[in-house]
């Protein structure tokens, strides 16, 4: 007979007994931890720096236009397309920076292989991440909208007629922040998912959106295209025409060479961010765990 010095120590491990939600729970906890993940929710106070940068500085331009109409008694109007325009590129350094932060991670600190041995799918898991950066980047481009229509009724003489006015102006509101979020969100997580180094990442995002501007100008001035259609093949600059045409407002350009209708765009930025989206699933499939 052999002894051996070996102990059994009792850890307090016990038998999970609570409720098992199953799949559909698996990806409610998914898109909630992601979403928290997005401002830095729970996490060091550098994971917040971006975030909380780009939320307050996209909206100060926004109550620097109400308050100049206000003190100016509307004389100075409030140009919706103008102000969400010019914070375009914040919106992108939002993605940029926090699409890595869920989907880098999740590959760089192997935390797949333990998530795809429960009850989550891999397309599962790839659309609740992709709803939580939706939802975030959702909220962010919607606040300085809403800041701008408030503002817009507060400031009149009459809020209840200006109200009553502007019902249809919500419409746009909501339908810009929408295209705003899914472009970028789909795109961002798209190109996230093929690297596990953030840095790689935040790069390929930013080069992506910036890679299409230099090809856009190059096409227009070696190619001879017009600035309507180069436009077009620029996320960014499409989303900026979308507004001027949402919110009835114009440029120059616009009067020399008018762009497709509001609708075309609409359209293309829906198939390009179902295309990126489409992507992203078909990459997290493929990731080696």
């Amino acid at each position: 007979m052999t002894t051996t010095d070996s102990t059994i120590h009792d850890l307090g491990y016990r038998r999970y007994d609570g409720e098992r939600e199953g799949a559909r729970g698996a990806f409610r906890a998914l898109y909630w931890q992601g979403f928290r993940a997005m401002f830095g929710v729970g996490r060091p106070m550098k994971t917040k720096a971006v975030p909380v940068f780009v939320s307050v500085v996209t909206m100060l331009p926004a109550l620097a236009s109400v308050a100049a109409s206000g003190a100016t008694q509307g004389q100075l109007p409030i140009t919706y397309a103008n102000v969400i325009g010019a914070q375009a590129l914040l919106f992108l350094l939002f993605s940029a920076a926090q699409a890595p932060e869920m989907l880098c991670r999740d590959q760089q600190h192997r935390v797949l292989p333990l998530l795809f041995t429960r009850d989550v799918t891999r397309t599962h898991y790839a659309l609740a991440r992709l709803l939580a950066l939706f939802t975030a980047m959702f909220l962010v481009a919607l606040a300085p909208l809403l800041i701008l229509y408030l503002g817009e009724i507060g400031v009149a003489k009459d809020p209840g007629a200006t109200f009553a006015k502007m019902g249809n102006k919500l419409g746009p509101v909501l339908l810009f922040a929408t295209l705003l979020a899914w472009v970028m969100s789909t795109v961002s997580a798209f190109l996230s998912s093929l690297t596990p180094r953030r840095a790689y990442a935040t790069a390929a995002v930013i080069g992506g959106f910036l890679g299409t501007v230099v090809i856009s100008q190059g096409l227009q001035d070696l190619a001879g295209m017009s600035e309507a259609a180069t436009k077009m093949i620029d996320p960014i600059e499409t989303l900026r025409t979308t507004a001027m045409q949402l919110f009835g407002e114009t440029k120059r350009w616009m009067e020399l060479t008018p762009p497709p209708s509001v609708w075309v765009h609409v359209a293309a930025l829906t198939a390009l961010g179902f295309a990126a989206a489409a992507g992203l699933v078909w990459r997290v499939r493929r990731v080696p765990v």
